[in-house]
């Protein structure tokens, strides 16, 4: 790595694996996805003793999975709670584990002790909301919110990239109250990359608050889980290693603390020292075989999919945007929340339209089982007098903006489905072979007479199904996906005398599901990243047309335009400024704005970075730039056209 480079956090380094990632096929881009999600496992670079098996990070996880069972002893959720807080992909990944473990709980007659939150509220579950990303102030009153009353709180604070505000706000106040929370950090960069940016309205940095949770960690208070996986294959785009490493990081956490729990019931017993530094070592040899278990999922889930012509359906999805139409995915249970998951992502990390990539759940908000439930009705205009038919509000307000914010099935079906063309993807989500939803039988029979790009994903809960496979009397493209995880489940449930116990049926249950889950997120992060590869949104392997939406973004927009330009920072910056607001000269006024206001144009304005671009390479006018754009909308294609003019012109002057 060169000097430039060690500046940068890992987390928004270009991956060396991936720099032609925009010009691959479609069967090689998901073998440049899979080598670079095999860094998760095999460690990155320098920091390869760093990686995620790392005796000290298997210790770390052991250490909070006991806290964890310390909660769950007391049977008191009103009391004490694990809460997982994030922004963006993080704290959706948040929201699903708390959501899987509650219900997990609730099936052994515990009541559900996890609480989710994430910056922006649950609207940030379906849509970009990344501007609360920015205020520590307001993570704490969130947290404040959930926390009231608590006596014991575990909270587990997820920034891939060590670096949101929202985060650090609330790990500082955790640090503060140290006799009700203990703080847990997970991210994936050195404490020393932790950004160290002034943040507006405070006084610390997220580098000043990692460094005192340091200390906190060496007294034995708090935890910092960082393991280095390297660069993303999209350079920043966290939603994809990031995610994944959050998703196995946190399961494996809630896993081994309910597996310690039927232990410690089974015994009946409070251990003693020694017995306690004997489950500590054996819950760290548990966690071990549980990252084996995800290790294989990535291992495999790659293959397989190549195997059921997943390329394929990448190249469905890319010709549909291409064609202006549109990617749907329909599913059912976590497996389709994680569609949601994905299709949410796509606006800020490519700065898509709400409606390029949609995801739909059978059971609607029902079966999403968020906090503040039906937010269709929860965001409609207050009306002046009662209206009786709950429908109404709907549709009123669909008519306006709240139709990103529909997720059921049924509208899916009555206000989609008539207008599907055969240019549309439609891509369902299921975990079973031999099981189909009602419903979606319905709905696959209808939508097939419409279009022709009808796929379903099956990432099986069991790969020892034997049950009679029914896919191919629904569906022509069938891209399944076997994980032969039971022996990894097996070593983490065994116990030498022990009689089987509810957990074993359950622990078996979710941890294949969970398993299956995973499977289903590496098939959708490929679908949604190759389709918008190919629309032109990534120049190599940067986002080039990512939606400035928070102060990350911000900067590294400005980042992307240096690099790729090979200017100054100032120059960059200026441009970014230029393109942002539409003008040809950068005021001393407009220098002096603060970021946050930036932010707030940046998250509705299209076109920032690659316009920004053509004016640093260029030096034109900002309509000349938008004109090259509108001539050649594939970023790498303006490009190349502009250097080769330049290139032309000095070959010129130099005869």
């Amino acid at each position: 790595m060169t000097d430039s480079e060690i500046k940068i956090p890992i987390t928004e380094t270009s991956n060396p694996l991936t720099v032609d990632i925009d010009i691959s096929s479609s069967y090689d881009l998901v073998g440049l996805l899979h080598q670079c999600d095999s860094e998760i496992f095999e460690g990155w670079d320098s920091y390869k003793s760093n990686n995620i098996f790392s005796d000290d990070l298997i210790f770390n996880l052991q250490r909070v999975s006991e806290k964890v069972v310390d909660i769950l002893q007391k049977r008191n959720p009103a009391c004490e709670s694990v809460v997982f807080s994030g922004c963006g992909t993080s704290g959706r990944i948040g929201f699903l584990t708390s959501k899987s473990i509650n219900n997990l709980l609730r099936n052994i007659d515990y009541k559900p002790c996890c609480e989710y939150i994430i910056a922006g509220d649950d609207k940030a579950l379906l849509t970009s909301q990344e501007s609360p990303e920015d205020s520590p102030q307001a993570g704490v009153k969130a947290l404040q919110q959930i926390c009231k009353k608590k006596k014991k709180v575990l909270y587990i604070g997820i920034s891939c990239g060590l670096s949101a505000p929202f985060v650090a706000g609330q790990l500082l106040y955790c640090m503060e109250h140290l006799d009700i929370f203990t703080p847990v950090l997970v991210g994936f960069n050195p404490v020393e990359q932790a950004r160290n940016n002034p943040i507006e309205g405070w006084n610390e940095t997220f580098l000043s608050v990692v460094t005192k949770l340091s200390d906190v960690q060496s007294a034995g208070n708090g935890f910092i889980i960082n393991p280095i996986l390297g660069p993303e294959a999209i350079t920043g785009s966290s939603r994809m290693k990031g995610g994944t490493a959050t998703k196995l990081l946190l399961e494996i956490i809630m896993l081994n603390a309910l597996r310690q729990l039927s232990s410690s019931m089974e015994l009946g017993f409070v251990p003693d020292e020694d017995a306690s530094h004997y489950l500590t070592a054996d819950g760290a040899i548990r966690c071990n075989h549980l990252m084996h278990m995800y290790e294989t999922v990535c291992k495999e889930t790659y293959p397989q999919a190549l195997s059921g012509g997943l390329h394929e359906v990448i190249d469905w999805a890319g010709t549909s945007l291409n064609a202006g139409r549109h990617v749907y995915y329909i599913g059912i249970d976590n497996i389709g929340v994680l569609g949601l998951v994905d299709a949410s992502e796509c606006p800020p990390t490519f700065g898509a339209d709400v409606n390029d990539v949609r995801g739909f759940l059978f059971g609607g908000y029902t079966a999403l089982e968020n906090r503040e439930g039906d937010l269709v009705i929860k965001s409609c205009p207050p009306v002046q007098e009662i209206i009786p038919i709950e429908d109404t509000m709907r549709r009123s307000y669909r008519d306006h903006q709240g139709s990103e914010l529909e997720i059921g099935a049924n509208y899916f079906v009555g206000t989609i489905l008539h207008s599907l063309t055969p240019q549309d993807t439609v891509i369902f989500l299921t975990s079973s072979c031999s099981e189909l939803n009602p419903a979606m039988k319905m709905m696959v029979q209808i939508v097939r007479g419409k279009c022709h790009q009808v796929v379903v994903f099956v990432c099986y809960r069991d790969a020892n199904d034997t049950h009679e496979d029914i896919m191919p009397q629904f569906f022509s493209k069938i891209v399944r996906i076997r994980i032969p995880v039971t022996p990894y489940i097996r070593s983490f449930m065994e116990e030498e005398g022990k009689k089987p116990s509810w957990f074993d049926l359950l622990g078996v249950h979710a941890a294949r599901r969970f398993a299956a889950e995973l499977s289903c997120k590496l098939l959708l992060n490929a679908v949604s990243t190759g389709a918008h590869i190919q629309k032109g949104k990534v120049y190599k392997n940067l986002m080039v047309d990512l939606k400035l939406s928070n102060s990350k973004l911000f900067q590294r927009g400005i980042e992307i335009v240096k690099s790729l330009v090979m200017c100054s920072e100032d120059t960059a910056r200026a441009s970014v400024l230029r393109s942002l607001y539409g003008t040809n000269v950068v005021s001393e006024e407009l220098k002096k704005m603060p970021v946050s206001e930036h932010t707030r144009i940046g998250s509705f304005k299209t076109k920032v970075i690659p316009t920004s671009l053509i004016l640093a390479s260029k030096g034109c006018l900002i309509h000349e730039a938008m004109e090259i754009l509108l001539k050649f909308p594939v970023i790498r294609a303006a490009l190349a056209q502009l250097w080769s003019v330049s290139n032309k012109t000095m070959a010129h002057f130099s005869t």
